[in-house]
C-alpha cells in the first residue's frame, strides 16, 4: 500500500497538460471500507493538498 500511494503521489504523466501542474491528491488506508474517487480537483484542493477541501467536499458531506 505504501509503494502504491508513493507512486500515485509522484505521478507526473499529465503534468504538461495541466495549468497548475500535476499534484495527485490522495488519502487512503488499507482499512478503508469505502472508496470515493474524484476527478480534477479545483484550485483550493490543489493548493492545500487536502482531499475534498472545497465546495465539492461540502456537497459530498451534505
Amino acid at each position: 500500500m505504501d509503494k502504491l500511494l508513493r507512486d500515485i503521489r509522484n505521478c507526473k504523466v499529465c503534468e504538461r497538460d495541466l495549468e497548475l501542474g500535476a499534484n495527485p491528491i490522495i488519502s487512503a488506508s488499507s482499512k478503508s471500507k469505502i472508496v470515493i474517487i474524484g476527478q480534477a480537483p479545483g484550485r483550493i484542493v490543489h493548493q492545500t493538498g487536502i482531499p475534498w477541501n472545497d465546495k465539492s467536499g461540502d456537497n459530498l458531506r451534505s
